[in-house]
């Protein structure tokens, strides 16, 4: 147990460069709740943001959670590091990051992460053609959301424009049948694509769909459900974790070990958050796959940055404070 000094509570929402579509809704604007918590003198952070069409939990139902928590917390006086059962996974997320944060010593030195394609096909080709940096190992590429054919002549438009050296992860977020996950995969070299994620809604269709296609695919959505329990998979490939969506650090860093310890690759993605996650996260990366390049290019979507000024582990943070909606005071 350890001893509260103070509680605050920011509710941000962050302006987008475009829309973001998801899988039954467009993202215009990005909300969510920051928690800030001294701890005997020190500083720890957590972000719960949910995302719409992907959490079980609206941002609302996660603020109000996290008022309750913060009101239950300084009634006892202590802040604990056993977390009930009944909180949202974005909830979850920001309270384990809190004590998480206050237990690192610094921060270590991240990876490049694996840039994101999304937009319309030309935007992303002229992004590549335009690419004056060294060619990263793997990018990703959202399907998934046009025609069939339109998904094979994106993927085949973009291959071309990178070098051999250079392949794709392919996000389809369970928007295709077997039959079209099987003739998209029929299409392609895989010897360009480092996985698939989520083909199918389906999980029991994967590895049909790799043995036929000997593409690999990566779990995701799956890992998101309370009854999943890991099992190496044939054609297994990857499990992409977000902890966002998946829920505490603890949570996440039990299936991190469980895929390793079967030589399969854990990539640590972004569900859109702010700052103050894709912090959080690249240094969790490092943490679980220090080789591994992370999925945390979303913060690209975001027109300005919440936090201005980040400080060590321990130390006060500086946001942009025109970025919150209201902000919640506890014990001041």
């Amino acid at each position: 147990m350890t001893s509260i000094d103070r509680i605050r509570l920011y509710h941000y929402q962050l302006p987008l460069n475009y829309p973001i579509p998801l899988k039954g809704s467009r993202l215009t604007a990005r909300q969510g709740f920051i928690i800030e918590v001294i701890l005997d003198g020190r500083y720890g952070y957590g972000e719960a943001a949910p995302l719409a069409d992907f959490s079980h939990e609206s941002v609302e139902e996660a603020g109000r959670q996290l008022m309750q928590v913060s009101e239950s917390l300084l009634s006892s006086g202590a802040w604990s590091e056993t977390l009930p059962d009944s909180l949202y996974p974005s909830v979850r997320f920001a309270l384990s990051s809190v004590l998480w944060m206050l237990e690192q010593p610094q921060w270590l030195p991240v990876l490049e992460q694996a840039p994101l394609l999304q937009g319309d096909t030309e935007s992303i080709l002229q992004r590549l053609r335009n690419w004056s940096s060294s060619w990263p190992a793997e990018f990703k590429l959202k399907i998934g959301k046009g025609t069939l054919g339109e998904d094979v002549q994106r993927i085949q438009q973009v291959i071309k424009v990178l070098p051999d050296s250079t392949k794709l992860r392919l996000d389809a977020n369970q928007r295709w049948s077997l039959e079209q996950a099987l003739h998209v995969g029929y299409s392609l070299d895989p010897k360009r694509i480092a996985y698939i994620e989520e083909p199918t809604v389906n999980a029991s269709e994967f590895t049909e769909i790799y043995q036929a296609t000997r593409i690999p695919f990566a779990l995701d959505e799956t890992l998101q459900s309370r009854d999943y329990s890991y099992q190496k998979l044939d054609g297994l490939g990857a499990m992409v974790i977000k902890p966002t969506l998946v829920g505490g650090i603890d949570r996440c860093q039990e299936l991190v070990l469980a895929a390793q310890s079967d030589g399969i690759r854990t990539v640590v993605s972004s569900a859109y958050e702010s700052s103050v996650g894709i912090r959080i996260l690249q240094q969790l990366s490092v943490q679980w796959a220090e080789e591994e390049h992370p999925g945390l290019d979303t913060v690209s979507a975001f027109s300005c940055p919440l936090v201005t000024d980040f400080h060590q582990p321990g130390q006060e943070w500086s946001f942009n404070s025109d970025l919150f909606l209201s902000t919640y005071y506890y014990n001041e």
